[in-house]
C-alpha cells in the first residue's frame, strides 16, 4: 500500500511539473522528504545517508566540471567557439545549398555527442548548450528542439565509452568491460540512434518554424557571413580563458590518468580555480550550479535510495520480475528503463549492475542495461544529471526556449520510448 501511496506521488509531482503548476527544485525534494517518511525508520535513514554519501561524490565532480566551464563563459571562449562552428555551418550550407535546420541540428548534436564520449555527459551539456544557442539564434532556428536533441545525444555519448557516464563505470567494474568492447559492440548502435534522433530534431524544428516567422535564405546567408565578423569582434579574456581550460583538463584527464586521486584532483580544481579567478567574481564561481541545482540533485539521489532499497521501494519487485523472467534482454532493458524514469540513471545502475550480472554475465545483458539506462535517462530531465544540470543552463532564455520538465516531456518520452525498442530489437539480433 506505501509503495503505491510513492509512486502516485512520484506521479502525481511528474503531472504537476508538467503542466508548470510546481517547479522541479521544489517538487522533488517534497516527493523525496514525503518518501524519506513513509521509509520510517530505519529504512529512512538508511535512505538518506547513502543518497548523500552518493550526492557528496557527485557535487563534487560536477562543481569541478561547472566552476571552469562557467568561466569560459565569461571569458566568451565558449561564444567565439560558437562563432566558428557557425562559420564552417555557413560554409556548408552555400556548399551544399542546404536549409539551416537540416545543418545545424547535426552539427550541433554531433558536437553534444563527441564531446560526451571523449570526456564526459555533464561535461558535454554545460559547454555544448551555449554554442548551440548561439547559432539558433543567429540562423533564425528555435533553440528548444535542437537543446532537446543535445540533451539525447549527451546521453547517446555518454554511453558509447567507457569513461563516458557514471553508469558506465558502473558496469564496466561489475561485467570487466574494456573500452574495446564499448567501440566494437555498443558504439555502431549508438551511431544509429543518434542518426535516428536527429532527424527527429530536424523534423520538429521544421514543424515549429512553420508555425512562427523564419528568416530568408539571403538573411540566412548573411548571417553565414556575420560569424566571421563576430567572430573577430569577441573579447576574449585570455586570462580567464586559461584558468577555465586548465581546469576542465584537470577535471577531465587527471582522472583518467590516476582515477585513485579523482577526489583530490577535483577539490584541488575547485579550489584554485576559484583563488585564481578575480576577487569579484569568487562567490559568483563557487556558486556556478545554483543552490536550486544541489537540491534537486540531492532531492532525486534520495528518491532513489527510497525507491530502491527501502521496504516501500520498488527494489524487490523489480529484482524477482527480472529473475522470473530469465534475465532476458528486453526484461533487463525494461526494468532499468522504468527505473532509471522513477530514480536516476548513477543510482539505478549501483543497483541493478550486481543483479543483472549474477543471472546474466554476459556482455548483451550489460548493453541491454546500459540501453534501458540511456533511453531512460532521455526520458525525463529529472532522470539523469545532464537535464538537470540543462534546465540551470537555459534559466536565462525566453519561456518559449527553455529547456523544463513540462517544455521537455513529450520529446523525451516519445524519443526515449523509441530508443528502448531500438535497443531491445539490436540486442536481440546480436544474440543470434
Amino acid at each position: 500500500m506505501l509503495t503505491i501511496l510513492l509512486i502516485a506521488m512520484i506521479l502525481i509531482a511528474f503531472v504537476a511539473m508538467t503542466i508548470n503548476k510546481i517547479s522541479q527544485d521544489v517538487a522533488l525534494p517534497l516527493v523525496a522528504m514525503l518518501a524519506v517518511a513513509l521509509s520510517g525508520v530505519p529504512d529512512g535513514e538508511m535512505a538518506l545517508q547513502g543518497a548523500f554519501k552518493e550526492f557528496s561524490r557527485i557535487l563534487l565532480l560536477f562543481t569541478a566540471v561547472a566552476i571552469p566551464a562557467h568561466q569560459l563563459q565569461r571569458a566568451k571562449i565558449l561564444h567565439w567557439c560558437g562563432m566558428v562552428l557557425g562559420e564552417w555551418i555557413g560554409r556548408a550550407m552555400r556548399h551544399l545549398n542546404l536549409q539551416a535546420c537540416w545543418a545545424v541540428p547535426p552539427a550541433t548534436i554531433f558536437l553534444t555527442w563527441t564531446m560526451a564520449a571523449s570526456c564526459h555527459n555533464t561535461t558535454s551539456i554545460v559547454t555544448c548548450a551555449p554554442i548551440t544557442i548561439v547559432i539558433c539564434r543567429a540562423y533564425g532556428l528555435p533553440v528548444l528542439p535542437a537543446l532537446s536533441g543535445a540533451l539525447v545525444a549527451s546521453n547517446l555519448g555518454g554511453f558509447s565509452t567507457r569513461w563516458g557516464d557514471t553508469p558506465n563505470l558502473t558496469e564496466a567494474a561489475v561485467w570487466g568491460l574494456k573500452q574495446s568492447d564499448f567501440f566494437r559492440e555498443v558504439l555502431p548502435i549508438n551511431l544509429l540512434v543518434l542518426a535516428l534522433v536527429t532527424l527527429v530534431v530536424i523534423l520538429w524544428m521544421k514543424i515549429r518554424m512553420k508555425r512562427a516567422s523564419t528568416k530568408s535564405r539571403l538573411q540566412v546567408s548573411l548571417a553565414a557571413i556575420e560569424f566571421e565578423r563576430a567572430r573577430l569582434d569577441v573579447a576574449i579574456d585570455r586570462r580567464l580563458s586559461l584558468i577555465g581550460l586548465l581546469g576542465l583538463g584537470g577535471t577531465i584527464l587527471g582522472p583518467l590518468f590516476a582515477p585513485k586521486y579523482e577526489f583530490p584532483i577535483c577539490a584541488a580544481v575547485i579550489a584554485l580555480c576559484v583563488i585564481a579567478d578575480r576577487p569579484e567574481h569568487r562567490r559568483e564561481s563557487l556558486t556556478a550550479l545554483g543552490l536550486e541545482t544541489y537540491s534537486t540533485l540531492a532531492a532525486v539521489f534520495v528518491l532513489a535510495h527510497c525507491l530502491t532499497g527501502s521496504h516501500v521501494g520498488v527494489g524487490e519487485f523489480i529484482k524477482s520480475w527480472l529473475q522470473n523472467s530469465g534475465m532476458s534482454i528486453w526484461s533487463i532493458a525494461v526494468a532499468s528503463y522504468f527505473g532509471t524514469l522513477f530514480t536516476e540513471a548513477a543510482s539505478w545502475a549501483s543497483a541493478a549492475s550486481t543483479i543483472v550480472h549474477t543471472g546474466a554475465p554476459t556482455h548483451v545483458a550489460a548493453w541491454a542495461l546500459g540501453g534501458g539506462i540511456c533511453a531512460g535517462s532521455s526520458s525525463l530531465v529529472t532522470a539523469a544529471t545532464a537535464g538537470i544540470l540543462l534546465t540551470r543552463e537555459t534559466k536565462h532564455l525566453p519561456i518559449s526556449e527553455r529547456i523544463t520538465f513540462g517544455s521537455y516531456v513529450c520529446f523525451g518520452l516519445a524519443t526515449s520510448i523509441g530508443m528502448l525498442g531500438f535497443y531491445v530489437g539490436a540486442l536481440s539480433l546480436l544474440m543470434r
